[in-house]
């Protein structure tokens, strides 16, 4: 049986999919926390908060107009306890994808620096 591999644009696009929604139930729930909290700048962690989610949006907005352009369509996605795993069909044939809940976190980190212009890498010097 011929094996049609995905092309690396092709798992991105399911990633994002999956992964940003993710990023922004992180957001709102980290926003309720802090709304609770008795915080001295609430106006600019809320301005922060809101330009992530913008930004991440922005890009699911982009990954669901690309995926619907490939023709990749995700028909299940359910979280276990060593990841997620998502069966979706891209270009006729049926896929599958797991990611661990490490990489989900290092992921929307990374994707969360990014959003703000800063860098991973310094991390531990921005204080």
């Amino acid at each position: 049986m011929l094996s049609i591999g995905l092309k690396p644009d092709e798992t991105q696009l399911v990633k994002d999919y999956i992964l940003l929604p993710l990023l922004l139930d992180v957001l709102e729930h980290d926003r309720s926390i802090l709304c609770k909290a008795d915080l001295k700048t609430l106006e600019l962690t809320n301005a922060i908060i809101d330009h992530l989610q913008a930004a991440a949006l922005s890009d699911l907005a982009q990954a669901r107009r690309k995926m619907r352009e490939y023709a990749i369509k995700v028909y299940e996605d359910r979280k276990t306890k060593l990841g997620i795993e998502v069966e979706f069909i891209c270009r006729g044939y049926h896929h599958k994808l797991s990611i661990l809940w490490g990489l989900i976190e290092a992921e929307i980190e990374q994707r969360s620096y990014t959003y703000l212009g800063l860098k991973i890498a310094d991390k531990g010097s921005l204080l």
